[in-house]
């Protein structure tokens, strides 16, 4: 009995022992194995992850507001400065300037079109953004293209261009809708380069016109002149030819009524010229005073008839151009020293 009782408390001993052996396992189990432990690695990482990615969305979207408000700001003072010179444009060399300022707008919307590119994580407005640069991009660089060629550039021309200018409008429009911190108001000559473009081209071609009709006024007025310049010193030879003849009725000829009563034909008689006789004239000066009216000055020899000596006088001619008769006249003269 005593040994069945001993054998018992044996196998009690032994079973509690076993049970303590469990329970000491159990404690002493690794953490990383228990499920709870996973749970909270996996809700830090994805805790990380959520805030590297906010940190990168939300620095994005700060860094994508900084290109649309350069690029919005770029664009809309490049049009300005336009705006000012296309009030300006009065001839080809105004033009040039203007043109000049349309091209670097074209390359402007080209860098702003490629910094676009590289926005990240869009939202809306940089997508309207978009939007308005591809549009703007596409009316710009024609609107250059046209300019290039501005003496060609028509009314079919214009047209095309305006129906370019319609859809960059309204994406300029919808984007400052959108893009609230968007200060900067687009001026409306940013929309009507056609416009501007085809006053320029009336301008240029009115002013080269201009410019080509003041050319021949020039040139007729300079042949003009050649001629009446001709006809005034023809007159003055012949009226002198006439004089050293002593031919009166032939000097009348080209002579003013007026000067013709103030002159003394007594001096062409033979007995003036008794001793001494005009042999000879030279023109050497031929000057217009003013629109029909010219000044001619001659030297004229004068030789004494018995051969002893000769003299030269000075004479100058006021010719004038008369409206009544329609020809070049003498009316007055001045005699003095040699020219």
């Amino acid at each position: 009995m005593k040994e069945e009782l001993t054998k018992t408390d044996k196998k009690n001993e032994s079973t509690e022992s076993g049970n303590k052996t469990k329970d000491n396992n159990k404690k002493s189990k690794p953490i990383y194995k228990k499920a709870w432990f996973w749970s909270i690695v996996l809700i830090s990482v994805l805790a990380i992850i959520l805030s590297i990615f906010a940190v990168v969305y939300f620095g994005a979207q700060s860094r994508n507001k900084q290109i649309l408000s350069k690029g919005w700001f770029e664009i809309a003072e490049k049009n300005k400065a336009l705006s000012q010179l296309a009030e300006k444009i009065e001839n080809q060399e105004t033009y040039d300037s203007y043109n000049s300022e349309l091209k670097k707008l074209s390359a402007l919307v080209d860098e702003n079109k490629f910094a676009s590119q590289k926005l990240q994580y869009k939202q809306i407005d940089a997508k309207k953004y978009d939007n308005f640069i591809n549009e703007y991009q596409k009316y710009i660089n024609q609107s250059a293209s046209y300019a290039d060629k501005i003496k060609e550039y028509t009314e079919s021309d214009k047209e095309k261009l305006k129906v370019l200018s319609e859809p960059s409008k309204t994406a300029a429009a919808e984007l400052k809708n959108e893009a609230k911190y968007l200060k900067d108001e687009m001026p409306s000559s940013a929309f009507s380069i056609q416009d501007i473009l085809f006053e320029a081209n009336k301008v240029i071609l009115t002013s080269e016109l201009s410019t080509k009709a003041k050319l021949l006024a020039e040139q007729a007025a300079t042949a003009k002149d050649a001629i009446d310049k001709k006809a005034a010193e023809n007159t003055a030879g012949n009226f002198l030819n006439a004089y050293l003849a002593g031919n009166a009725p032939l000097m009348r000829q080209y002579m003013t009524e007026a000067y013709q009563k103030e002159y003394d034909f007594n001096q062409l008689s033979p007995e003036s010229r008794a001793t001494t006789y005009p042999a000879s004239f030279r023109i050497l000066n031929n000057q217009k005073l003013e629109e029909g009216k010219y000044k001619v000055q001659a030297n004229l020899l004068f030789k004494f008839r018995d051969g002893s000596s000769q003299y030269i006088v000075g004479y100058e001619m006021n010719v004038i151009y008369d409206t009544n008769q329609s020809k070049w006249l003498i009316n007055s003269t001045k005699e003095g020293s040699s020219f």
